[in-house]
């Protein structure tokens, strides 16, 4: 780790890489000009991920256009694009490998791969070669101009001369220098077409305004009064009183602007931009950096819809519960259903670490992820798509993305490509194998204990939370805070853009479980023994709302379900269910005869599916009443798993695996999933899947379904 410059003039272009990887970036430079001179790119991007710095070398003829974006904030480049001689460039990229091969040879003969430096070698060899000298076609001059069409509301002018955006070739080190195209964005407000302008690289402007629009959302859906900022980092400073609906930029008068508006004003001009570069060229639709834009200007415009708070009264809780859309629709069946038949599909065996590893359901079918492997299975056939294996840990989500830690790096890979996304030094913490994605960040564990988050795009390690005295951490992630309460009887309410601990809540008791997002606020659990408590606390200040005592033993995580939040848990050996409301006013308490804990919950349309250990089932309504109960069947699973509902069928876990009608509890078929079942998931179309302690995966198909038809 040490300092990098590219002097011009005695200018250093790369001001702030003061602590950079020298083993990655010089290879990754010289590679990069290398390229340039033997004509096999035109284009080319070197990462310096400490100072969030990409340098981008552009050919032109006997020419290199070099220009320096920063990531950090504001995004924008550093300074304008400057050119240079290639046999000049060539010269000093030479000197720098020589000089840095030679300094290693001296202070650690075997501190580099040898990969990497036979890469070296393989540079200087191109670089002092002869310059390559193609006949190119000349550029297509690219041009469009997009008016806003609300007000607030803003447009933007895409000026790209020299064919950059059909730069980006996948893979190629090209994704960020193709999008630097000339440009200008400006902002219309009530009565004036151009209240504000930024010259300079839409794409970069654009960027740094969907950060501040998830800022300006924040200050809005907090009630704060005010607030001010750089619009795009570009002055004058724009100053809004949210509270009055009106806005000034630097001196000027005040106009009516509206906050929220404004902050969806934001997020559209990112997919308006992005929609008009993948018009440009198809490819671009696939680069990283456009697609983290369009995904954070999408999550944003999704939370400015208005936060679903806990209601307060009886009045507020009417209307039609929601059904996700995994589960389906009902089965077509034209009478009462009275019994389905699956038939096994596959089975894949061998999987490492199933008793503590995580059963996903993917787009493409199921995803499994332990600490040693991470692999992703056809749903069909069981045909293997993407396997990853590690030292040091494997943590993946459900859409693909998956992290790797081996003894001194880690790599990101998405779904099934060949080649990491991005690869960093790591110190060799294990990690996984739970994975979190969300505002640009990939969130892990390491030891169910220290909290990692990487920067999605780039990889740099962006903070770390190491909670002191704690053997046990749960996360969650809620708007922009990350949750983590850990056994020591600490609560950290952390920042998810630069890993700040904004509050930390001290409990006399351990925490026992991962907070529960309901609204703006959370739930979650603490105690020890037969002695527990739910708590509600605001995410944003950790204000804690209400707590409520719960005698109980072995419980469940918390439910919240519309106005109620229910935790089942065992008295005196029997299990019970209890329901609190949005005040933290115990409602009511029944028992199951369930037989002793643990259990676990799952929500219906007006009651609560509880489920045992021992395979044992039954349904509450909402007013406290014990509609209908299944009992055991065979031996009891180590741990209670939650009910799975699809196609308006409730499957509860078990040694046989019970698919049930849900509003009688009339069982409509028995599948056997054995008593190792750690993990079970179905589908949208009723497909089964029964992941067992031994690490065999088992897929189920419906095969038919049979009703009665009165006449």
């Amino acid at each position: 780790m040490d300092s990098i410059a590219l002097e011009l003039h005695g200018v250093n272009l790369l001001t702030g890489a003061v602590e950079e990887p020298l083993a990655e970036v010089v290879p990754a430079l010289v590679g990069a000009v290398a390229a340039l001179r033997a004509g096999k790119r035109r284009l080319a991007q070197v990462s310096l991920p400490e100072a969030s710095l990409e340098l981008v070398l552009r050919r032109a003829g006997v020419e290199v256009e070099l220009s320096v974006a920063s990531l950090g904030r504001p995004a924008r480049l550093l300074r304008p694009p400057v050119r240079v001689e290639l046999d000049e460039l060539s010269e000093a990229a030479q000197g720098c490998a020589k000089g840095f091969l030679a300094d290693i040879s001296q202070a650690s003969p075997r501190g580099l791969p040898s990969s990497l430096t036979k890469g070296l070698k393989e540079s200087l060899r191109l670089l002092g070669a002869p310059v390559s000298l193609k006949k190119e076609a000349p550029p297509e001059p690219f041009t469009v101009r997009v008016e806003p069409t609300e007000d607030p509301g803003f447009g933007f002018e895409l000026k790209d001369p020299t064919d950059l955006l059909r730069s980006h070739e996948k893979g190629q080190g090209t994704a960020l220098g193709s999008l630097l195209c000339s440009g200008e964005v400006w902002l219309k407000l009530a009565g004036r077409a151009q209240a504000w302008k930024a010259a300079g690289p839409p794409f970069l402007t654009a960027l740094e305004l969907s950060r501040q629009a998830g800022e300006l959302a924040r200050a809005v859906e907090l009630g704060e009064k005010s607030f001010s900022f750089e619009l795009g980092g570009v002055r004058p400073a724009f100053t809004l009183e949210l509270d009055k609906g009106k806005g000034r930029l630097g001196p000027g008068t005040s106009v009516a602007v509206d906050g929220t508006a404004l902050a969806a004003a934001m997020f559209h001009l990112g997919q308006a931009l992005a929609l008009a570069i993948a018009e440009r060229d198809r490819s671009q639709s696939n680069n990283p950096y456009l697609v983290e834009l369009t995904e954070r200007c999408r999550e944003g415009l999704s939370h400015l819809r208005g936060p679903v708070q806990p209601p307060e009264g009886a009045g507020e809780a009417r209307g039609k519960g929601r059904t996700s859309r995994r589960t389906g629709r009902p089965l077509p069946v034209p009478g009462r259903l009275r019994r389905l038949r699956f038939e096994k599909r596959w089975e894949q065996r061998g999987l490492e670490g199933a008793e503590s590893g995580q059963l996903m359901l993917g787009r493409q079918g199921p995803v499994f992820c332990s600490k040693e492997q991470a692999l992703a299975l056809a749903r069909k056939d069981g045909q293997e798509l993407w396997r990853r294996e590690a030292s040091q840990g494997v943590a993946a989500t459900a859409d693909g993305y998956v992290v790797t830690a081996d003894g001194d790096r880690v790599l990101c890979f998405i779904s099934a490509g060949k080649s990491a996304r991005w690869l960093h030094d790591h110190d060799g913490l294990p990690l996984g194998p739970q994975l979190l994605r969300q505002d640009g960040l990939l969130v892990t564990l390491s030891e169910q204990r220290t909290v990692l988050a990487f920067a999605e795009v780039a990889g740099r390690e962006v903070w770390r939370l190491a909670p002191a005295k704690t053997q046990r951490s749960w996360l969650a992630l809620q708007g922009h805070r990350a949750l983590v309460a850990t056994d020591s009887g600490y609560l950290y309410g952390v920042d998810m853009a630069d890993g700040q601990v904004r509050y930390r809540m001290r409990a006399g008791v351990p925490f026992q479980g991962t907070p529960v997002a309901w609204g703006k606020r959370f739930v979650t659990l603490l105690g020890r023994g037969d002695h527990h408590a739910l708590l509600m606390a605001d995410a944003h200040s950790g204000d804690v709302t209400w707590t409520c005592e719960l005698p109980i033993a072995l419980p469940s995580a918390p439910l919240p379900a519309r106005t109620r939040v229910y935790v089942a848990g065992e008295k005196d050996r029997e299990g019970v269910l209890v329901c609190v409301d949005a005040r933290g006013k115990q409602l009511w308490e029944r028992p199951l005869h369930l037989g002793a804990g643990p259990f676990a919950l799952t929500a219906l349309p007006r009651g609560v599916i509880v489920t045992s250990a021992s395979g044992a089932a039954a349904r509450v309504s909402t007013s406290g009443e014990l509609e209908w109960r299944v009992g055991a069947v065979g031996e009891p699973l180590a741990r209670a798993l939650p009910a799975k509902v699809s196609r308006g069928v409730v499957l509860i876990p078990g040694e046989q695996v019970r698919a049930v009608e849900p509003r009688g509890g009339q069982v409509l078929a028995e599948v056997r999933a054995g008593a190792g079942l750690v993990g079970l998931q179905v589908d949208a179309r009723l497909g089964l899947y029964f992941l067992d302690e031994a690490g065999t995966l088992t897929a189920y198909q419906l095969t038919s379904h049979f009703a009665v038809v009165e006449g």
